[in-house]
């Protein structure tokens, strides 16, 4: 798949909606092993996408794990930052 922008263009958090909403799996589209803040802003537009699906039945970490196939310790980075995951409750 050709997309018409990239993650510079775009950001994390706008690169993590497109692979949760549009499935976009281009590699360039996951935040790299070992930056934290470019995980974290991923992680957050993942999770937004995921909660602003409200038909889906799939928790936050399943989705993650389905996205991930192949990414294992991108996985397990992405996991070390989850504290109170899945809830798609307004607090």
């Amino acid at each position: 798949m050709s997309l018409p922008y990239t993650v510079e263009e775009i950001g994390w958090y706008a690169a993590g909606w497109a692979v949760f909403s549009r499935g976009v799996r281009e590699p360039e589209f996951f935040p790299p092993l070992n930056d934290i803040d470019a995980q974290r802003e991923w992680l957050g537009g993942f999770g937004a996408a995921w909660v602003s699906d409200a038909d889906d039945e799939e928790s936050v970490d399943e989705a993650l794990v389905r996205v991930m196939a192949g990414k294992e310790e991108l996985l397990r980075q992405l996991r070390s930052h989850r504290t109170g995951w899945g809830s798609r409750e307004v607090h």
